[in-house]
């Protein structure tokens, strides 16, 4: 066996059994949970739905009622499970398109009568990913290409010996940037740009992609999740007059700003789709002349084939006990049914030629690892792939991309949180982002200047994890809180909280409690949440609660009730960012999730002017990374 068949062996097996463990996580929360699964978020009761229209040939559906809901773990974009009594059941799934306070659109192929009185959703599996990772490994093992043998570890990648001029589209990149840009582009095969908390590197990545473009070749840009890949699409649509850019995805999935650069829109506009407006007409006044007929179910047709059918209505007699009147009607179904089906072949037809037209005539691709893998793109070979968020793409969802090219540049931040692997195996918990940059150090760079956060917060994350190369842009430097409340006096109560220092700690001991999912939440914590947060509120400060706890997330949601304050676990709030952040540690007795370093680097990199940390000092101490931590803070 090849050291490629073992590869591939190895990751069909991991990803096989993430497929079955994603199955059974949610199947046994339903049977488990029951209706109490809307307590954890994955779920909404009691629905009724109202049919809003259609876009792009599916039924978008408002469910609604007239509670609001609880804590929801369901976004756009995600696929949900419909049922009316037993969801394991229903087999009928959609696509959220739109979520609010009491109501949730969604998109379906077509809807049951059931399916529009008091319906519940349910957050479920999307097995189309899974698939198309099998699909890029078996790819992966017929390529025998450079870039496939430097993912396998056995050829070094290259650099051009030429050197390179490089007009930059964003002339505001700093010089980190700006050299990472011309590294990628200077690189034959693979390059990683190393980007940590508000250094920019989605910024970076989409300079990489017009430069790349701007050279002639044909770039597939991804990302493994919609919010990410729209972040892409944001920086790149500025330059949507030079360059030809199509975005690739369920148009419920993408930004409702940015749906004029789908596919679906685009095909909208092309110059024959009135052929596919009217064969759509035609076929349903087809459909609708046809249902007039008998349709030729077994009880009537009493094994004749469709041309004996149409053979003995000419005959005008009865036959096998069926009258010639049913036999003419059955005859004339046939006949538009036909004409129905050849119409259908016809607009399929149509359609990809119209879709191949406008993706072989784009610029950049832009779509998720997973849709790049889709049947829209079947086919297709890019230049470069350049997919950004990488150490959040398990590595044969990196791959989904990457056997479509010659040559791969990712951006991410190995030292956050990795991508969610809910059978736990460290493989796919370790990126190819992570691996190659390890093993090509050489073809890396790490973005060395954060716009973000003031100094003294970015300063033990520096010193922690991204050996002290981090400096804070001369606008951040300093800023804090006070700055966003200058003309305003702040009373003697608060100033524990509203005042310059950018860090503090404030040491609860109150006590751990276990709730019925298994998930940890502190009382007393959550009682000081509130008051800190209502002292920032008071000033106006933009504030958002963190928390590596669901349980902790739920308390102190029902506790705040307050729409504009964010309550967040901390993988939920990865990659965002605001001017004040409160988080709660939650443990008195055990560490738990707070032994993973790399989610207290994602949850003290958020703040930009104002961190607020609420733990329990006497626990925190006990670890050398915490205790450190600790003296990067002020105890209040």
């Amino acid at each position: 066996m090849t050291l490629k068949q073992i590869y591939v062996n190895k990751f069909k097996k991991l990803i096989e059994k993430e497929r079955k463990h994603e199955i059974e996580f949610h199947r046994n929360e339903i049977k488990k949970l029951g209706r109490k699964r809307e307590d954890v978020g994955r779920a909404i009761l009691n629905l009724d739905g109202k049919i809003k229209g259609e876009i792009f040939g599916e039924y978008i559906v408002r469910y609604g009622r007239r509670e609001p809901f609880k804590k929801l773990d369901i976004s756009t974009g995600d696929v949900v499970l419909i049922s009316k009594y037993d969801p394991l059941a229903s087999d009928l799934l959609g696509n959220v398109v739109e979520v609010g306070k009491n109501y949730i659109d969604v998109s379906l192929e077509n809807i049951p009568k059931w399916a529009l009185k008091n319906v519940r959703i349910d957050l479920y599996i999307n097995d189309i990913t899974f698939k198309r990772m099998v699909k890029a490994l078996d790819t992966f093992e017929k390529l025998d290409t450079r870039l496939t043998n430097i993912v396998l570890g056995i050829e070094e990648p290259k650099y051009t010996k030429r050197d390179i001029s490089v007009k930059f589209f964003d002339d505001n990149l700093n010089k980190y940037q700006k050299e990472a840009v011309k590294n990628a582009l200077k690189s034959f095969d693979i390059y990683l740009i190393h980007g940590p908390p508000g250094t920019g590197k989605t910024r970076t990545i989409s300079e990489v992609i017009l430069q790349e473009c701007n050279r002639k070749n044909k770039v597939l840009a991804t990302a493994d999740s919609n919010i990410a890949v729209d972040n892409i699409l944001t920086n790149l649509s500025k330059y949507e007059d030079r360059f030809n850019i199509v975005r690739i995805g369920h148009p419920t999935r993408i930004s409702k700003e940015l749906i004029k650069h789908s596919l679906y829109h685009k095909i909208t506009e092309h110059k024959d789709y009135n052929k596919i407006k009217s064969l759509k007409e035609e076929i349903k006044k087809l459909v609708e002349k046809r249902n007039k007929f008998k349709k030729p179910n077994p009880k009537w047709r009493r094994g004749l084939s469709d041309d004996e059918i149409i053979i003995f209505s000419k005959l005008d007699r009865d036959i096998r006990g069926v009258p010639k009147e049913i036999i003419k009607k059955m005859a004339e179904w046939i006949k538009i049914n036909e004409r129905i089906r050849h119409l259908r072949e016809l607009l399929e037809k149509t359609e990809k030629e119209i879709v191949n037209d406008i993706l072989t005539k784009s610029d950049i691709i832009v779509a998720t690892n997973s849709m790049a893998g889709s049947e829209v793109l079947e086919g297709f070979k890019f230049d470069v792939c350049v997919i950004d968020e990488g150490s959040q793409s398990m590595e044969p969802s990196s791959l989904i991309p990457i056997v479509k090219s010659q040559k791969v540049i990712i951006s991410g931040d190995h030292k956050q949180l990795p991508p969610t692997v809910l059978s736990e195996e460290e493989e796919l918990k370790q990126t190819l982002f992570e691996r190659m940059i390890n093993l090509y150090s050489d073809f890396s760079s790490i973005l060395q200047i954060q716009y973000r956060m003031n100094e003294k917060i970015m300063k033990f994350s520096n010193e922690m994890f991204y050996e002290n190369k981090l400096k804070p842009y001369k606008s951040v430097r300093k800023h804090n809180i006070m700055d966003l409340i200058k003309d305003v006096e702040t009373d003697e109560e608060d100033i524990d909280i509203i005042n310059e220092d950018p860090i503090i700690f404030i040491d609860v001991r109150g006590e751990e409690k276990r709730d019925d999912f298994k998930s940890y939440y502190n009382e007393e914590e959550a009682k000081k949440v509130v008051e800190v947060v209502s002292k920032l509120r008071k000033y106006n400060i933009p504030v958002s609660v963190i928390t590596p706890y669901d349980a902790q997330v739920k308390y102190l949601s029902k506790m705040l009730k307050d729409d504009e304050i964010e309550v967040k676990s901390v993988d939920g709030f990865q990659g965002r960012e605001e001017d004040a952040i409160v988080i709660s540690f939650v443990r008195t007795e055990k560490f738990g999730f707070l032994k993973d370093l790399r989610r207290l680097n994602v949850a003290v990199t958020r703040a930009k002017r104002k961190l607020i940390v609420i733990g329990c000092r006497e626990l925190l101490t006990q670890d050398s990374t915490y205790n450190k931590f600790l003296k990067y803070c002020k105890i209040v």
